[in-house]
C-alpha cells in the first residue's frame, strides 16, 4: 500500500511540479488545471451579469462550487507532493511553501468555498482568479521567456526611461497649458491640473473619450500637437521594445546555432 501511494505521489510530482516534468513546457495536468482557471474566470465574469435568471444562476453556481472543489483538491495534492522538490522539504520547506505567493494565491481563490461572502466581495475573489494565470512563470518554457523579456528590456533601460521621461513631461506640460487656456471657460473639465492630465491621457493613448474638448482655438492648437506628440512618443517606445526584443532573439539563436554563414 506505502509503495502505492508512493508510485502515486511521485507521478503527482511529475506532474503539478514544473521542476518535476522533465518533458518541458507543461504537463498535461497543469494543462487541464490552466484550462479549469480559465473557465473559473469566464464564469465568475459572467455571474456579474444581472439578465440572468434565477435557474441560470443556479446552474452557474454550481459549475462554480464544482470548480472550486477541484482547485481544493489541486492545492491538497500540491502540498501532499511539495517534498518532493528539495526547495520544500522538512519543516522549514513546508513553511516556505505555504508562504509562498502562488499557495497564497490558491487559498485565496478557494477562500468562497468555506467562507460566504457576498456583493462585491465575491466578485473580487472571483476575478482575482485571474491571478492564477500568471502562475504559469513556473512553467521552464514561459520562465525561459520571462527572463528573455526582461533582459532585452534591462539592455536598452536608458532608451525607455528616456522616452518615458519624454511622456511624462508632455502629459504635464498639456495639462498645465489646458489648464492656462481652458480652464476659467470649462471649470469642470480643466479647472484643475490634476482635471486636464484625464484629457491628456486619453489624448495621450489616442482613446479619446469626447468627454473632454478644447473649445478655444488655441486649446484646439495645443491639443492636436499633444496628440501628435502623444503618437510619436508611443511609436518610440513600441520601436525601441520590438528593436531590444530582436536584438535578444538573434543573439540567443546565435548561441544556440552559431553565427550566421556569409
Amino acid at each position: 500500500m506505502n509503495g502505492v501511494l508512493q508510485n502515486l505521489r511521485q507521478q503527482l510530482h511529475r506532474q503539478l511540479d514544473p521542476d518535476g516534468f522533465d518533458h518541458g513546457g507543461m504537463s498535461p495536468l497543469n494543462f487541464a488545471i490552466l484550462l479549469f482557471v480559465i473557465a473559473a474566470v469566464v464564469l465568475g465574469l459572467l455571474a456579474t451579469e444581472p439578465t440572468f435568471l434565477p435557474e441560470q444562476r443556479g446552474l452557474l453556481a454550481h459549475i462554480e462550487r464544482g470548480i472550486l472543489v477541484f482547485f481544493t483538491i489541486e492545492l491538497a495534492a500540491r502540498f501532499w507532493v511539495s517534498g518532493l522538490n528539495p526547495r520544500f522539504r522538512g519543516v522549514k520547506g513546508a513553511i516556505r511553501f505555504c508562504t509562498r505567493w502562488a499557495t497564497l494565491t490558491d487559498i485565496i481563490v478557494i477562500l468562497p468555498l468555506f467562507i460566504d461572502f457576498e456583493g462585491g466581495w465575491l466578485t473580487i475573489f472571483r476575478v482575482f482568479r485571474l491571478v492564477r494565470l500568471f502562475q504559469l512563470a513556473q512553467i521552464p518554457a514561459a520562465s525561459k521567456a520571462l527572463r528573455a523579456f526582461r533582459s532585452a528590456l534591462r539592455s536598452h533601460w536608458f532608451e525607455l526611461a528616456f522616452t518615458a521621461i519624454m511622456g511624462a513631461g508632455l502629459l504635464l506640460g498639456s495639462s498645465v497649458a489646458l489648464y492656462l487656456i481652458e480652464g476659467r471657460l470649462q471649470p469642470e473639465v480643466f479647472g484643475s491640473v490634476p482635471r486636464a492630465i484625464w484629457w491628456s491621457v486619453v489624448t495621450f493613448t489616442t482613446v479619446g473619450y469626447g468627454d473632454a474638448v478644447p473649445i478655444t482655438p488655441l486649446g484646439r492648437v495645443v491639443a492636436g500637437f499633444h496628440a501628435i506628440a502623444g503618437l510619436a512618443v508611443i511609436a518610440m517606445f513600441t520601436g525601441i521594445v520590438a528593436s531590444s526584443l530582436t536584438e535578444t532573439a538573434e543573439k540567443r539563436n546565435n548561441d544556440n546555432h552559431g553565427p550566421p554563414k556569409p
